[in-house]
């Protein structure tokens, strides 16, 4: 647009310079300079249009990029939105399997206790049995003192014996009745307990963002609380408690951890062994307060990226352990 203003302007200053010296007559540039004035005004015009076209793109241009905006934070909310419903998804799994093993517990239970009725039952008629048929053998037969002695003995032991197992029978709580603890293992040394220790059987490679870890060989698992399914531990009451986690990573690797409650997390490690010529180790602990039901796992980081492999072998076992402190 400059350049033309310029070219316009030389040619005015032309035509200007030869109506001084006579060149041109008094109508030629006349016309002449009516045609450029003609000519400037719409270059005007053409000016003016185009910086409305420019206003234009310029308001199309901030509404694309409001546009732009909101589409990334409505993309970030679905994105919140999935992970939420991931965890979720996690945590349900674990007390589905939670139940079902609750569920199998209880069914073997229930099975042992009414296997173990029925034979105190046939035992107990057994006994009974056996005691009536002494009582006929004594009154229908003629013993020496000595021998009727004994006899009367051995009854009486018999009778004593009955007795307290009828009395048992009677006492015994029926299997449907009978108090179980939820889930796991019954032990009259840890009615409230919860304590477990699990590690990885074998290693992971190329481990990506956001992994639940799934440790898969159990060592202890009081409460059966932890879940090598899904790599999980549900809280089985409110409480204080102790978890940590301990990771070996190939040399010039890095692998980024995080312990999680739920979707908090609480905790975070860096097992880093670049510059390393051999594996190296790093372990995380937390103390923590958790709720009745609350699921704590670990998990790779959800954003940042890893390198190497996720290491386990009998030499060197990565593991999960925790238990409830008060």
């Amino acid at each position: 647009m400059a350049t033309l203003k310029t070219t316009a302007l030389v040619v005015v200053l032309f035509h200007f310079v030869l109506d001084i010296y006579g060149l041109s007559s008094d109508d030629t540039c006349r016309e002449r300079l009516d045609n450029l004035e003609k000519l400037l005004a719409n270059l005007n015009e053409k000016f003016e249009n185009h910086q409305t076209d420019n206003t234009k793109v310029d308001a199309m241009f901030k509404i694309i990029q409001d546009e732009n905006s909101y589409l990334k934070s409505r993309l970030k909310s679905l994105e919140e939105i999935v992970l939420t419903s991931n965890r979720r998804t996690e945590k349900l799994e674990a007390k589905i399997a939670d139940l079902e093993s609750s569920n199998w517990f209880l069914k073997s239970r229930l099975t042992t206790a009414n296997t173990n009725y029925r034979f105190d039952n046939k035992y107990s008629s057994t006994l009974l049995g056996n005691l009536k048929m002494d009582d006929s053998q004594k009154k229908n037969t003629t013993i020496g003192s000595s021998t009727a002695h004994g006899n009367e003995m051995k009854i009486q032991r018999q009778t004593a014996m009955v007795k307290r197992k009828i009395s048992q029978l009677e006492n015994k709580p029926s299997a449907s009745k009978e108090k179980r603890p939820p889930t796991g293992i019954r032990s009259t040394s840890f009615p409230d307990g919860a304590a477990f220790s699990a590690y990885m059987s074998d290693d992971v490679a190329e481990i990506s963002k956001d992994f639940t870890i799934h440790f898969d060989t159990i060592i202890t698992n009081i409460g059966n609380h932890y879940n090598k399914h899904t790599g999980a531990f549900t809280a089985p009451q409110h409480g204080v408690y102790v978890f940590t986690w301990n990771f070996y990573c190939n040399p010039g690797g890095y692998i980024k951890s995080q312990l999680v409650v739920n979707s908090n997390v609480v905790g975070a490690m860096l097992t880093n062994t670049q510059g390393a010529s051999n594996i190296r180790s790093h372990t995380g602990i937390v103390v923590v307060e958790v709720n009745q039901g609350d699921v704590v796992f670990v998990r790779t980081h959800p954003t940042n990226i890893h390198l190497g492999n996720l290491l386990s072998s009998p030499g060197w076992r990565s593991s999960f352990n925790g238990w409830k402190l008060y």
